[in-house]
């Protein structure tokens, strides 16, 4: 897609993502659903349960600072599809590696309140893409970010940014995100901290 297709998909397919405060999805290929939950952290034979993407976020408990984090799975296209409601561990970059490792191929966008998405990209075990999407004018030189051509051209609205966000995962994929998908019930599993998971995995994509 050149800019103005990808906006227009931005626009008229992905509106509905403006309703989420904070949230993880990834599309990853040539992986099986139990193989995901694994490298995400989780045990594939013991589910917490079938959960709205809504309910995900009560999991979690009360207290902010000590949260229960949460995966919720599905299989489309032969691609697996990892939800995670206020959770970050498909953005870490570790958790792509090991997902893309012999050949496969991981995205993912997270965002939260105070960031527009992170994108991350792996293509067998190696991250290709690591960096916070607004301004794609110029490669991003800070340290710890990987910005490449595809994600350079002209600034795009704030108010759209997070659209265009889902927009590259489905032109990076070909699968697009359903909104029913939240809306249906989901195998759920408990998976711990990215940083309890992973404590010698950097989150630099070049560590």
């Amino acid at each position: 897609m050149d800019h103005d297709e990808l906006v227009n998909v931005a626009k008229h397919s992905y509106a509905w993502v403006r309703g989420i405060e904070a949230w993880t999805v990834a599309v990853i290929a040539d992986r099986s659903l139990d193989e995901v939950v694994r490298i995400y952290g989780g045990d594939p034979n013991a589910p917490v349960g079938d959960y709205f993407f809504s309910e995900a976020v009560d999991l979690q408990g009360p207290h902010h600072t000590d949260l229960r984090f949460h995966l919720q799975v599905l299989e489309h296209a032969g691609h697996v599809v990892a939800l995670e409601n206020n959770g970050w561990s498909g953005s870490h970059p570790e958790i792509a590696r090991r997902c893309s490792a012999q050949g496969g191929h991981f995205f993912s966008v997270y965002w939260n309140v105070n960031a527009f998405g992170m994108l991350t990209e792996a293509v067998d075990g190696r991250i290709t893409a690591c960096f916070e999407f607004l301004y794609p004018v110029e490669p991003d030189v800070e340290q710890g970010t990987l910005r490449p051509d595809w994600a350079i051209g002209p600034e795009i609205d704030v108010e759209l940014a997070r659209q265009v966000d889902m927009a590259l995962l489905q032109q990076r994929t070909g699968v697009r995100i359903d909104p029913c998908w939240l809306t249906e019930r989901l195998p759920t599993y408990r998976i711990p901290n990215p940083d309890a998971l992973l404590p010698d995995a950097t989150w630099a994509w070049d560590g």
